[in-house]
């Protein structure tokens, strides 16, 4: 008898054993589930907030082409912001002018041959590479952006280069959408792309240089002669006063005499990215959009990532 009552306290003690074991795990997954739809939906509130962001930034944008047609680093659009309390978290971000950098799909456009010798000065301007080397990488990008399959001599790559390394892989031959496609092209490295990626970007139409917001090496690539030294000089002056016209820009002293292409400068601009950072609670979410600004100011996105930075 007593050992009967022995093995029914053991088994009685199992069972609760059993039991306490799975309500900790139910409740254990209980939990895990409810922080995993907490965090779902923080991280979708500051992604509202992101979009939020966009339509605020598509408003100054607006209001600044109704007070001025010329865009620089002073205007109130291009000032970072570092900390912009919201509920719960934190925004932070800035307003970058795309048209400040080199645009890649100008390599396929109407001055192409003036977008590729900009582009070679670029790539030397802003590394050690040799002239061979830049003019290769210059080239080779074009034949991955314009329509044909026909290498740019002396040194293009087109399919017949790609389809022998392994993993073998075609050309675009299309209008690059982000920056980061350089990477697939015949001599481009991690290190030469890390130093271009400030410098240049990717934009749906052919676009002009800025000049009020282009930094130095991006102005010294306009033309040949100029260098990062008349450049920094050029950058000194707009921080006095941003040109009115390209006709002035050409007109400093800096640029005397030289043969510099008017039609590819502008003193304004129509292509920005709004880029940070969105922090609600546990929850951060980085954000890069590209926006576009009509003739009279209207803006559309036209291109958003996320966790892009």
């Amino acid at each position: 008898m007593n050992r009967q009552r022995g093995v029914a306290l053991l088994t009685a003690l199992m069972v609760v054993a059993l039991v306490a074991m799975l309500g900790a795990g139910m409740l254990t997954r209980m939990n895990i589930a409810m922080h995993r739809g907490g965090n779902l939906w923080l991280d979708q509130q500051a992604l509202w907030y992101a979009v939020g962001v966009e339509s605020w930034v598509g408003e100054i944008l607006r209001r600044d082409r109704e007070n001025n047609q010329t865009d620089s680093l002073e205007e109130p659009w291009a000032q970072p912001v570092d900390y912009l309390p919201i509920e719960g978290g934190a925004i932070s971000g800035r307003v970058i002018d795309l048209q400040g950098r080199f645009n890649i799909n100008n390599l396929a456009g109407g001055q192409a041959q003036q977008a590729l010798d900009q582009f070679i000065r670029l790539v030397q301007l802003v590394s050690e590479t040799d002239a061979v080397t830049a003019r290769a990488v210059a080239q080779s990008t074009r034949d991955w952006i314009d329509a044909d399959i026909q290498p740019t001599l002396p040194d293009g790559a087109e399919d017949d280069y790609y389809l022998g390394l392994s993993p073998a892989y075609r050309t675009a031959n299309r209008p690059m959408t982000d920056v980061s496609e350089l990477r697939s092209v015949r001599g481009m490295n991690a290190e030469l792309f890390q130093r271009l990626a400030s410098y240049i970007t990717a934009l749906p139409t052919a676009t002009a240089i800025n000049v009020n917001t282009a930094p130095a090496p991006v102005l010294a690539s306009i033309a040949e002669g100029i260098d990062l030294a008349m450049a920094t000089d050029l950058v000194e002056q707009r921080e006095e006063a941003a040109w009115e016209s390209v006709e002035a820009f050409l007109q400093t002293e800096t640029l005397a005499g030289r043969e510099i292409n008017a039609e590819n400068l502008s003193v304004a601009s129509s292509y920005f990215m709004a880029s940070g950072r969105v922090s609600v609670d546990r929850v951060s979410v980085s954000f890069a959009s590209v926006l576009q600004r009509g003739d009279r100011g209207g803006t559309r996105v036209i291109r958003h990532q996320r966790n892009a930075l």
